[in-house]
């Protein structure tokens, strides 16, 4: 996609006072130099993104913003022109015209819609919190700050019960709201909301609905810093891009006038292959040729959960991508085919065993060759307070036994070695995960899976949360596997990413296989595909319903 291709909300901020004016800001821990005098300016009405690999700064940046962080001394911060003494005080960034939504967005998901919208004023009236609430009046005011930004939500939902994209819009309409009223009440304009990875989990077919609410927030006067890896919604929606390299500002550039290649080079300090990405138009018509060796799983009648009768044939050397939006099934097929949901129906069939799927379990699925790279590294893929080393080779401890003793030298010299081989950073093993970026966390979550030197991948979202120079990386170790004859199924809502990996697409809609798509591949051939699989599951539904 080229740089003239985006299309950011019109700028409608002016260039007289900025809304942030950040200068010198910097931050050590013990040795390392997280952060070396970064300088950031946002204006009125215009999104920023921050852009950088998983370590460069970009969260010590955030983190002193937000009061987190005590920055070193030497560095300021201007608000809508006056000076803001650092730190900012903690837990009061938004009184000096700051507001965050985070990755985790900070939703109680047991309260309701209106209750998690108004919570911030609860806490900030100290004892004025426990007088009577109305709910009628509350609930009122709910609905016409939802109209007043675009957003369709119902007060009386609970937040636990709604989609991840409703969840997401709700956090950003309750942190403009706070900003909007402060303003009001302090005769300030301005102001800047901060968006830390906003659509990490969202699917592509609803980033719309954020991206309309971003444009909306813009056009009230405030600015936006839009911290993300997703470049195609940097593309969307940020008008400018302050690049972070090793703690150091390297790039402000216009989105508009920068290529995707300009932006990785500036993002990873070295310049990729124009072809390796711009390959989504050309990837799966190049290679689908080579995905013809022999039939390393094959998936009958799988039913259970949200499947219904899934059938296919993955093959030796092929990468196949499954496409589905949130909802379809195609999330939970992973974690069905590794054997870890209970009460499923169908056989699966593997060079080496043929069986019903109800009959396996993950430790089976390992010994049978499959691996499985699920979607919630934090949850499911690593253990933060474990080093790098045993996270790494947790499948292989019998490797490194002596005399009934876990040789710990060992495996830190082969975590090491490993660390290289798959360009962790840091090189130091011995690390807890928790100290490395989430890109890093994904390297060794891969590492361990591909030192069991398995005949079947399964990937679940692989690159969600992984910037852009990581993602690439990603892609091309996976292209190696696959060309060493390991069969990939590779699952995923990010259409961009199937488009660049697939050999073959097949469309998941309603818990089944609805089609499939022939190289070569688009997003927006994809999307448009999916969604069209979707409505005429809807539609046969319906007619079979009445």
């Amino acid at each position: 996609m080229s740089g003239t291709e985006q299309t950011a909300p019109a700028f409608s901020g002016n260039s007289g006072t900025p809304a942030l004016l950040a200068s010198n800001l910097a931050k050590s821990f013990g040795a390392f130099r997280a952060l070396k005098g970064v300088d950031l300016t946002i204006n009125q009405g215009e999104v920023v993104a921050l852009l950088g690999e998983n370590g460069s700064g970009k969260s010590t940046l955030v983190k002193i913003l937000s009061g987190y962080h005590v920055p070193e001394p030497g560095g300021s911060l201007q608000m809508n022109g006056l000076d803001v003494p650092l730190p900012v005080p903690l837990g009061e960034a938004r009184t000096v015209g700051l507001g965050f939504v985070y990755q985790d967005l900070g939703l109680a998901p047991d309260l309701l819609v209106v209750e998690n919208l108004f919570v911030g004023h609860r806490v900030a009236d100290g004892l004025g919190s426990f007088a009577r609430i109305r709910w009628s009046d509350e609930r009122r005011r709910a609905r016409e700050i939802f109209e007043r930004y675009g957003v369709a939500l119902d007060p009386n939902a609970q937040v636990g019960q709604l989609r991840p994209t409703s969840q997401a819009l709700l956090a950003i309409v309750r942190a403009a709201e706070e900003l909007r009223e402060y303003r009001e009440q302090h005769g300030q304009s301005g102001g800047v909301l901060v968006l830390d990875e906003p659509t990490v989990f969202l699917p592509e077919s609803e980033k719309v609905f954020l991206f309309d609410l971003v444009r909306r927030v813009v056009g009230d006067g405030l600015g936006v810093l839009f911290v993300s890896h997703d470049m195609t919604a940097v593309r969307e929606i940020a008008h400018r891009a302050a690049v972070l390299r090793d703690g150091e500002k390297v790039g402000d550039v216009l989105v508009q006038s920068a290529s995707d290649a300009d932006l990785i080079e500036l993002v990873s300090g070295h310049r990729l292959d124009r072809s390796v990405i711009e390959q989504a138009t050309t990837y799966g018509s190049e290679q689908a040729a080579e995905a013809t060796g022999e039939v390393v799983l094959s998936v009958k009648e799988v039913s259970g959960g949200r499947l219904r009768g899934i059938s296919f044939d993955l093959h030796a050397g092929e990468i196949l991508g499954i496409a589905g939006l949130l909802g379809a099934g195609s999330e939970e097929l992973p974690y069905v085919l590794f054997g870890d949901v209970p009460n499923m129906s169908g056989e699966l069939h593997l060079p080496n065993w043929s069986g019903q799927v109800r009959e396996l379990s993950p430790s089976k699925a390992i010994s049978l060759g499959m691996a499985l790279v699920p979607a919630d590294r934090k949850q499911q893929g690593a253990v933060a307070e474990l080093p790098v080393s045993l996270n790494m080779l947790s499948l292989s401890l019998k490797s490194f036994m002596q005399s009934g003793f876990l040789r710990l030298d060992k495996l830190l010299g082969t975590a090491n070695v490993r660390a290289d081989d798959y360009d962790v950073r840091p090189r130091d093993a011995s690390l807890n995960m928790a100290s490395l970026s989430g890109g890093n966390q994904q390297k060794v979550v891969l590492a361990r899976w591909l030192e069991q030197a398995p005949r079947l991948l399964l990937l679940h979202e692989p690159t969600q949360g992984v910037d852009v120079a990581t993602r690439h990386e990603i892609y091309e170790l996976m292209r190696a596997r696959a060309a060493q004859g390991v069969g990939i199924l590779w699952v995923s809502t990010d259409f961009d990413e199937l488009a660049t990996v697939s050999h073959r697409i097949l469309l998941c809609a309603h818990g089944t296989i609805a089609g499939s798509i022939a190289p070569p591949y688009s997003r927006d051939r994809i999307t448009s595909e999916v969604y069209s699989a979707t409505a005429r599951g809807t539609a046969r539904e319906v007619t079979t319903a009445s």
